[in-house]
């Protein structure tokens, strides 16, 4: 069974191949794939329940009807909670597209880090099973 996602933001989907951290690239996070960000409005990319969100605010864990999910906004971000505001709460159920948070992606440029965003289904008894899409999306649509 394939499983949709929506993309998290506008921006050029990409594999996860490519995003320049090793834990993502090579899968062993989860299955997925990874969006370069044009704007730092992030929705959910699946219907689910907020379970936790990191204390640096730019990583969501999701629970969906159909497995685990991780949001990562951007690459070794954590050094920079001020970039992240939370919209939406650990405890919330989100619909698919819904707003969870804003990113500042010229702060985290600035920084010298990516502003490019995994999205994984860490549940791997079901990794593997989502249809990729590559290249341009926009937010809270298929990709």
């Amino acid at each position: 069974m394939n499983h949709i996602l929506l993309s998290p933001c506008d921006g050029t989907v990409i594999s996860l191949d490519r995003v320049p951290d090793e834990a993502f690239a090579s899968g062993m996070l989860g299955d997925g794939f990874a969006v370069e960000p044009e704007n730092g409005d992030i929705c959910a990319p699946a219907a689910g329940k907020i379970v936790s969100i990191s204390e640096s605010r730019h990583a969501y864990a999701i629970a969906a009807d159909f497995g685990d999910l991780l949001v990562h906004i951007g690459i070794d971000t954590i050094g920079v909670p001020e970039a992240f505001l939370p919209i939406a709460m650990v405890g919330d159920y989100v619909a698919a597209g819904q707003p969870i948070a804003r990113a500042d992606l010229d702060m985290i440029k600035k920084a010298g880090l990516s502003p490019v965003i995994p999205v994984l289904i860490t549940d791997l008894r079901i990794s593997g099973t989502i249809k990729k899409n590559y290249g341009k999306a926009r937010g809270g649509n298929v990709c």
